[in-house]
């Protein structure tokens, strides 16, 4: 699934990755805001597993991923391990996870994710940190695994 957001500026793809449809229609809503307060066009790609978000990531190489870490058939970090394989700069990423202990965002951030929110998530964290690397892509600061 695609949705655009209307501005006037520069586009940016996002991949969105998650099980849930209504989750995944959430983030959307969440990054679209991001990038209206930034007067930003962006498309947005939807996956419900992590299979077919590698192969939307490997067909349009979005400039942000967010994304579940449990997903089927591969999981966020497997698909964070695939996409550092397959290429040497990388989109940032946000995992947005069920996965909520200390260790687990410890690991997600260690394995190179930009962020990690654990869900249940306030939409305004989320909205500012993709904004925040929809400003400055790659070069937004990430989170360290240890505050």
């Amino acid at each position: 699934m695609v949705t655009v957001a209307k501005a006037s500026s520069v586009s940016c793809r996002v991949l969105i990755a998650d099980s849930d449809a209504a989750e995944r229609q959430r983030l959307t809503t969440v990054v679209e805001a991001a990038a209206a307060a930034l007067d930003r066009e962006i498309v947005v790609d939807q996956a419900s597993d992590g299979t077919t978000a590698m192969a939307l990531w490997s067909e349009h190489l979005p400039g942000l991923v967010v994304c579940e870490v449990l997903l089927d058939g591969l999981s966020g970090l497997a698909l964070l391990r695939r996409m550092k394989s397959e290429r040497t700069a990388l989109p940032p990423v946000i995992f947005v996870t069920r996965l909520s202990r200390e260790s687990d965002r410890y690991w997600g951030l260690r394995s190179g994710a930009h962020a990690y929110l654990a869900k249940p998530y306030d939409d305004e964290q989320l909205r500012t940190r993709v904004q925040t690397i929809l400003d400055k892509g790659a070069d937004a600061p990430p989170e360290r695994p240890f505050p």
